[in-house]
């Protein structure tokens, strides 16, 4: 879910190393030069400042620090070894308690908002299953929220969280949660087909767009996953609500 552009955090604490180190500029030598010193953080000072639209999502409020959780970081080459995969899909195993079931084959639907922006991929999901449409608005961004996902609806195991977001104001219990894994779209879809139906939600799967949507309701609780093929890797916009 994409936002404004930001500083990469490595970027910003260069910054502020400047002033501890401006005392080293009053004995650099008549020719300009920095006496010797650690040369991370030379390299660090020296670097070129970037602004990437796509580093939005570590700090939704353009803050240097985000309070409440861990930035957002890529997903490093080892997590998505074959050994990673295999362990993530023993985990999902683990948590269906039984070889997960197969989706059925998507019925065709109208392309939607989700995957611009947390209120957005809510507002569409609160639409398909109509409690709490108003709670996108109470939306707070933290890291925090992942972790604070229903127990029947986990976060895909291994998933590396992009961005979070959710609220509990009343009546709401919201939970918005962006992430990544390298296990393979068809599998992540039948994880999420299997939760919703063992929690008796009934539920459903369509396309919208080039998003597999698995969603479900019942009464006030209600869930959608949109599933996607992004750089390589599976991404889940995953949004419960009275969960």
């Amino acid at each position: 879910m994409k936002r404004g552009t930001a500083l990469p955090i490595c970027a910003a604490a260069a910054l502020a190393l400047v002033p501890a180190l401006s005392a080293c500029d009053s004995k650099a030598g008549e020719d300009g030069r920095r006496p010797s010193s650690d040369p991370i953080v030379s390299a660090a000072l020296d670097e070129q400042l970037m602004a990437d639209p796509d580093l939005a999502r570590i700090n939704p409020r353009h803050a240097v620090v985000t309070p409440g959780g861990p930035p957002a970081v890529p997903i490093p080459p080892e997590d998505s070894s074959p050994e990673a995969i295999a362990a993530a899909r023993a985990e999902a195993v683990r948590l269906v308690g039984a070889a997960p079931l197969h989706a059925p084959q998507p019925e065709p639907g109208a392309p939607s908002a989700a995957g611009m922006t947390a209120e957005l991929t809510a507002n569409s999901a609160l639409a398909e299953n109509g409690p709490g449409r108003g709670c996108a608005r109470s939306l707070d961004y933290a890291f925090i929220w992942a972790a604070r996902m229903p127990a029947v609806l986990p976060i895909y195991p291994r998933g590396h969280v992009q961005d979070a977001a959710g609220s509990d104001a009343a009546p709401c219990r919201l939970r918005v949660v962006t992430f990544r894994t390298p296990v393979p779209l068809g599998e992540v879809v039948d994880f999420y087909w299997t939760r919703g139906r063992r929690a008796g939600l009934s539920p459903r799967h369509r396309l919208a767009g080039e998003d597999h949507v698995v969603a479900g309701q019942k009464g006030a609780a209600a869930f959608v996953a949109y599933v996607r093929s992004r750089d390589l890797m599976t991404e889940v916009d995953l949004v419960t609500n009275g969960l």
